[in-house]
């Protein structure tokens, strides 16, 4: 009922749903994603197997993890599931139950969006991934395809500082960066200001100011971005499509939170 991403299989997608299978996959391809593990598709309530939950929390070895809901339906090349199911930060031991079970219930908000793309009951069923919260410093997102002139041989690159969910929930306006796959060459650069940013403070996830000479830097610099990019090529090979990657950064590290398949070319 509950799997580790190590023991993700190829063939696990109605076990894990969507999110689960790619995280999985990309741990064992050697991508530097959290740690974490998915509760079944099949575990009706998170209460009935606590022990077992807590029990992988505590393998963990950290305090606070994500909690996000996925679905067999969710990010296959069909449809783009971004914002329809439930997901909670920096969520501690004592809140994890009550969190995998609101991702559990969230199906329900779902449905409308499931109708519009036929999607099966079957289909919609969902898991939950638990996974190791980073601290980051900045956070985006990524393809590796460009997605406003579909230009194969570019990779667009958005990026706010703190945690990535401002951009998810379309809350504030990030960097922009257009890059060559084939060369080092950054084609653009437009840097937006940044006022507000998330971040874990005193116990809680709160928005806070982005102190005033940070709000019109680049998020990334130049080196930074090429480390990305080599990362994004490589993650659209391993699939070998074009790829949304959500990224997060810390301690002079990329982190993998999410790839799934480009739906709008």
């Amino acid at each position: 009922m509950i799997k580790d991403f190590s023991e993700v299989h190829t063939d696990d997608v109605s076990i894990v749903g969507g999110k689960g299978l790619s995280l999985g996959l990309m741990t064992q391809a050697g991508f530097l994603v959290p740690p974490g593990f998915v509760v079944a598709i099949q575990v009706s309530s998170a209460e009935s197997i606590a022990e077992e939950i807590l029990a992988a929390f505590d393998a963990l070895g950290v305090e606070r993890v994500a909690v996000r809901s996925s679905a067999v339906a969710e990010d296959s090349a069909d449809a783009s599931w971004a914002g329809q199911f439930e997901s909670y930060l920096n969520v501690d031991r004592d809140g994890l139950l009550t969190a995998i079970q609101k991702c559990q219930s969230s199906v329900d908000a779902a449905q409308e969006y499931a109708k519009i793309q036929n999607v099966t009951d079957e289909q919609l069923a969902v898991a939950v991934v638990v996974q190791a919260m980073v601290d980051s410093e900045v956070s985006g997102v990524a393809f590796s395809v460009n997605p406003i002139n579909h230009d194969t041989n570019e990779i667009m690159v958005e990026a706010i500082y703190g945690l990535g969910e401002l951009i998810v929930q379309g809350m504030v306006t990030p960097d922009n960066y257009v890059l060559a796959k084939d060369t080092n060459e950054i084609i653009s650069t437009q840097v937006a200001t940044k006022t507000m940013m998330l971040v874990y403070q005193d116990g809680e996830t709160k928005e806070v100011d982005v102190s005033g000479n940070q709000q019109t830097l680049a998020c990334l610099d130049e080196v930074q971005l090429l480390e990305l990019k080599n990362t994004i090529l490589k993650i659209e090979d391993y699939y070998g499509s074009p790829q949304d990657i959500e990224w997060t950064y810390a301690k002079e590290n990329f982190y993998i939170v999410q790839s799934r398949p480009i739906t709008t070319l």
